[in-house]
């Protein structure tokens, strides 16, 4: 980057708004959670204000410099030149006559949870399970929270009500004013804009729910399987849900756990009594240790706040998958191809995720084409299959890392199978139909519209 342009936005902003590599907020404010997606930036700048953050965007905009738009780096967004950090779009406001929060969009899920319990204690919201990634990422790429088999995504629109975005000449709209905007925010897998605020709708939900991990041997995976096959053929209330984690290494500490074993992760919004008589089978399993307690949606979300800790740590490649069901040979396949890369490789069993997150979705309660995400019909559960290496791994491991990730989806579920890849999660071998299908042209033509030069990096390009 050279002198000028730093000279320019040195204008445009103020001196506690740039960073350089050698600040000490440099690498928190700019580190991916894929370590090897990391494009080491030659400068971050951190807007405080819309009006900084329209200059400074209306500025990049008309150069060529490479930039990108950061909000806390789960989605692994880094430029050569230049990476916007909005996380000071923090800010928090309750309607209770509406029933609606105005947040800020550079937050993180953590946040808001924290926030609501504090304005209002009674309520809930469809946010983000995973606590420390960010608001505005989860939006665009559709959103999974422990609600959504209840209430759906976070960006389907009974829930992600509206959003204020500075486009790319620095104008800033309510994207409810330009109603194809808005479509494209919900699940459009990003590139419209810049997101700054947006209105989530909240609901008055239950306090004491029944949630936290399940801890069963490893040597109990027939028994799991066959309980987790059960389990989703009955009649399920849609207060509940469950993972079924298995994680290696220090992947372990970053699910609260310390014990390398089968970990259940329990939700039932219900209460105890009607959690662990859902539960029972699991509780049953010989040897199996409860970890559940009664806790707040906010709590539930906490028991995950050490996820935040590898961030940055591994270079990582994903297939997040959207299935319609679930057998005893999908659970019994999964664990047998995350055994088999600990055989191939220890380093890179120990940086692989294996995540089953049964009945985490719903079909859009407005239709497939309310949101630009369609998502295929009948699909309620989510297989989170994920490789990788430590960060300081050589070419080698990582390209491994990378062709195992993309054999992965056929090794588990069979090569015959339709496969439908989440927003989140997306890398370059997936194919943008197998995610947005029907939506793609759509959404090609607003890029066009809302990124005439293709300067942002969206999901989806104009060709």
């Amino acid at each position: 980057m050279t002198g000028y342009h730093l000279a320019t936005l040195r204008s445009l902003l103020q001196t506690d708004e740039i960073i350089t590599p050698g600040s000490p907020d440099y690498q928190p404010s700019s580190q991916t959670w894929a370590a090897n997606k990391h494009a080491n930036p030659s400068l971050v700048i951190r807007p405080t204000s819309t009006e900084a953050l329209s200059k400074a965007l209306a500025y990049l905009y008309t150069t060529d410099l490479d930039f990108a738009i950061y909000g806390q780096g789960f989605s692994s967004a880094s430029a050569k030149d230049v990476l916007v950090n909005t996380s000071k779009f923090n800010d928090f406001r309750f309607d209770a006559q509406a029933e609606v929060v105005t947040i800020g969009a550079g937050q993180t899920w953590s946040d808001v949870y924290r926030k609501l319990a504090e304005a209002a204690p009674e309520y809930g919201i469809v946010g983000a399970r995973t606590p420390c990634v960010g608001v505005a990422g989860t939006i665009v790429c559709g959103g999974y929270s422990w609600v959504s088999s209840e209430h759906g995504c976070i960006s389907d629109p009974n829930n992600m009500l509206d959003a204020q975005v500075v486009k790319y000449d620095g104008s800033v709209v309510w994207a409810s004013e330009e109603p194809e905007l808005l479509w494209a925010l919900r699940g459009g897998g990003g590139g419209f804009g810049v997101i700054t605020q947006v209105k989530l709708r909240v609901f008055p939900y239950p306090q004491s729910i029944w949630a936290g991990p399940i801890l069963v041997s490893r040597e109990r995976l027939q028994e799991v399987a066959e309980g987790i096959a059960s389990f989703l053929l009955g009649p399920i209330n849609p207060k509940i849900t469950m993972f079924l984690y298995v994680v290696k290494g220090r992947l372990l500490e970053s699910i609260g756990s310390d014990e390398d074993m089968l970990v259940i992760h329990a939700f039932d919004a219900n209460g105890e009594e009607h959690g662990r008589s859902s539960f029972k089978w699991a509780l049953d399993i010989p040897g199996a240790v409860d970890q559940s307690k009664i806790t707040t949606l906010a709590g539930v979300a906490n028991l995950q706040d050490k996820t935040g800790m590898v961030k940055g740590s591994m270079k990582q490649f994903w297939q997040p998958l959207l299935l319609k069901e679930i057998t005893k040979d999908h659970v019994i396949k999964a664990v047998e191809w995350f055994d088999g890369i600990q055989e191939i490789d220890a380093t890179l069993g120990d940086c692989t995720y294996l995540i089953f997150e049964l009945l985490s979705s719903r079909d859009p309660v407005d239709g497939i084409s309310s949101c630009a995400w369609p998502r295929a019909p009948g699909a309620k559960h989510i297989l989170l299959l994920g490789t990788g290496c430590p960060a300081e791994a050589d070419a080698s491991k990582e390209q491994l890392a990378r062709d195992l990730a993309i054999k992965a989806p056929a090794q588990v579920l069979g090569a015959d199978t339709d496969i439908n890849v989440l927003p989140n999660g997306l890398e370059d071998y997936h194919d943008v139909i197998e995610v947005w299908g029907p939506h793609v042209a759509k959404l090609q033509d607003l890029r066009k519209r809302y990124d005439p030069r293709l300067r942002f990096k969206g999901a989806i390009n104009t060709s």
